[in-house]
């Protein structure tokens, strides 16, 4: 029996598109991606349902440059105001690299979501958080390098900071319960009370 594999959901989409011939509108993505990955493409109260709204978060996310630009958009039937979108063709060799691994593996979809991969991981990975998980003390972590765990810089409003706390705290409560998920809410909560942010 073959092993599963974790891919991100937006290789998935990127996989979904590759099955529908490399070019599809919204709706079309979303549907194929539910068929394909339906615990990953559904909504939460009604699983038989494609999410739209996932798949096109995700699609969103191949466009950047940091997935490597797999998936272009636009509206190509003029006057109908229908978006399509098409695999480059960096695209549609990373879609055969994919269909090697699931033919290989199989593919499950991670259930990290796109707060998580923009928010919770570049936290996890801060020297910030780091030295804190190590048993670090707040007050020796100081200040600016929490605030770089949130991606922010010393010198960031009230504003930014207590939004982008509320975000980084949602994301966490999203997390699924876990050693992890309670030492980054601990983590957030400690932060915010000793700096007074």
């Amino acid at each position: 029996m073959k092993s599963e594999m974790d891919l991100p959901k937006t290789f998935l989409v990127v996989i979904a598109l590759s099955e529908l011939g490399g070019e599809a509108d919204l709706e079309t993505i979303a549907i194929k991606a539910h068929e394909l990955f339906p615990q990953v493409f559904s909504w939460k109260t009604r699983p038989d349902l494609p999410d739209k709204d996932v798949a096109r978060a995700h699609l969103s996310e191949a466009k950047k440059e940091k997935f490597g630009r797999l998936v272009a958009d636009g509206d190509q039937r003029k006057g109908r105001g229908v978006k399509r979108f098409a695999l480059t063709a960096v695209g549609a060799a990373k879609a055969q690299e994919l269909a090697s691994v699931v033919a290989q593996y199989g593919v499950r979809g991670s259930n990290r979501t796109v707060q998580y991969e923009r928010i919770i991981d570049p936290l996890l990975n801060s020297s910030g958080y780091l030295a804190y998980a190590a048993g670090g003390d707040m007050s020796e972590i100081g200040r600016d390098r929490y605030l770089e765990a949130l991606k922010l810089f010393p010198d960031a409003s009230q504003y930014m900071i207590s939004a982008r706390l509320a975000r980084a705290e949602s994301a966490a409560s999203a997390m699924p319960e876990s050693k992890e998920r309670r030492a980054v809410i601990q983590f957030l909560r400690e932060g915010r009370d000793e700096f007074g942010l």
